[in-house]
């Protein structure tokens, strides 16, 4: 599916969003909230779309992928990014949208849904990411046994000095400037990543390169992990925003990124909302029976 329109969006403060439409110009607009924190957009999410029904615009969020300036931390909060929607979605003169969500951008779309429940028509959150201490400890110091010996080759890169992976990694990402430290953690932290996302977890299978991306990418999700993403879980599932919207959850049961119990407490406070489990999937948008899922999920929106 080729893109038909796309652009940089001056959203203030020195912040420059890339943002890329494809699909139908005159169909139901959907707007796709990429995860990470860090990472971008990609050609390959706009596949869980039917393309002559929906409009379908996407976008990467401050200094993540095509946006520029490329890594920057100044003004990038979650706030901001939440505004950078609302901006977009005015600039595009759209009305209201679907708004979709994975991992970290279900946590965004969450926050989106509190400040701005009006402007969504339908919402889908997939293994939705939300931003606790629990979970960001989870990910950075107890790692599945299945991943211990690529956990270890990551380890590796951390000095024996007390530090932990999130605290050397925010130094060496966000306050100096080792260009070789930061590729070999930046290799070796989306090593263990593209394990976790996988199930059964597996080391990946595809040779992984380093370039300015991808250290931006870590340069970004350290700062937002180290501050806890800049919001708080409870935050996040105030029910008093999401009682009326159209929702669903979708979320592998043996996700090791982001948990199941997640989707559960997001259902605890969305009642509404329809929850699809998926048995013997983990977080990988790609594995078939999620993909399977998500689009079915979408395709409802149609009838």
């Amino acid at each position: 599916m080729e893109q038909n329109q796309q652009g940089w969006l001056d959203v203030g403060r020195g912040h420059g969003i890339h943002w890329q439409s494809s699909g139908n110009p005159d169909g139901v607009p959907v707007v796709w909230l990429h995860g990470g924190p860090g990472s971008a957009s990609s050609p390959a999410h706009r596949r869980v779309f039917d393309p002559s029904y929906f409009h379908i615009i996407q976008f990467d969020q401050r200094g993540c992928g095509n946006s520029r300036p490329a890594g920057e931390l100044e003004h990038n909060r979650t706030s901001d990014l939440v505004s950078d929607i609302e901006k977009l979605r005015h600039f595009l003169g759209i009305s209201s949208w679907n708004v979709v969500g994975g991992s970290w951008g279900g946590a965004l779309a969450l926050a989106y849904a509190q400040q701005h429940p009006e402007m969504i028509r339908h919402l889908l959150l997939r293994s939705t990411f939300l931003c606790s201490v629990h979970e960001i400890d989870a990910f950075m110091k107890r790692p599945p046994e299945s991943c211990r010996e690529i956990w270890s080759d990551l380890m590796a890169h951390v000095p024996a000095t007390g530090e932990d992976l999130l605290g050397y990694g925010y130094r060496v990402f966000c306050l100096e400037n080792n260009k070789l430290e930061q590729a070999a953690l930046a290799l070796a932290w989306a090593r263990y990543e593209s394990a976790l996302n996988a199930y059964p977890m597996t080391a990946p299978d595809f040779e992984l390169t380093v370039g300015d991306s991808l250290v931006s990418r870590y340069r970004v999700q350290c700062h937002y992990l180290r501050h806890g993403c800049f919001t708080t879980r409870e935050a996040l599932l105030d029910p008093k925003a999401l009682q009326g919207l159209d929702a669903v959850l979708v979320h592998g049961i043996n996700d090791a990124v982001c948990p199941y119990e997640n989707s559960l407490a997001i259902k605890r406070a969305m009642p509404q909302a329809k929850l699809v489990g998926i048995p013997d999937c983990g977080h990988d948008l790609t594995h078939p029976a999620m993909f399977a899922a998500v689009t079915r999920a979408i395709a409802q929106w149609q009838k």
